[in-house]
């Protein structure tokens, strides 16, 4: 038995008459019957009052915009030492005990701190180790979970 698809039979949907009262009528309307600009004459004061009348009159058309992305939240504090859920001190360049990514744990160089938006505190570490091929340059980590080399 074959299971190559043969044929896709889709629904066919009728087309509706444009009504005249539509949206795209209106829009199709309003385009057609753009008022040209007349041009001033200098010194008439007519001519300057007619054309901010006609300004007033027809509605800037306003493109939709993209949101914005959020942009990165900033380090909101930088922090001198940090103390771990056991109750000991850590400073920068202290040497800290790290899982690698390759499952194995490495000693690091702690090379500062920060305290994210959430109010959590981290360690921005160095790593003294790597596997050959395996390019690891920096990572971070909670404070609560620092541990002495």
């Amino acid at each position: 038995m074959s299971h190559e698809i043969i044929a896709i039979r889709r629904p066919v949907r009728p087309k509706q008459p444009i009504e005249p009262n539509s949206p795209k009528e209106a829009l199709h309307e309003q385009i057609e019957s753009k008022v040209e600009k007349p041009n001033p004459i200098k010194n008439s004061p007519s001519s300057r009052t007619e054309g901010t009348n006609e300004r007033q009159l027809r509605k800037p058309i306003s493109k939709p915009e993209r949101p914005k992305k959020p942009g990165k939240p900033k380090l909101k504090e930088s922090i001198q030492q940090v103390t771990n859920a056991n109750g000991k001190v850590f400073s920068s360049g202290d040497k800290i005990l790290v899982s690698a990514p390759w499952s194995s744990i490495v000693e690091a160089e702690i090379t500062g701190f920060y305290k994210s938006p959430g109010g959590s505190i981290w360690a921005i570490f160095l790593p003294q180790e790597s596997l050959p091929k395996w390019k690891w340059e920096k990572g971070c980590i909670r404070a609560e979970l620092l541990k002495q080399a």
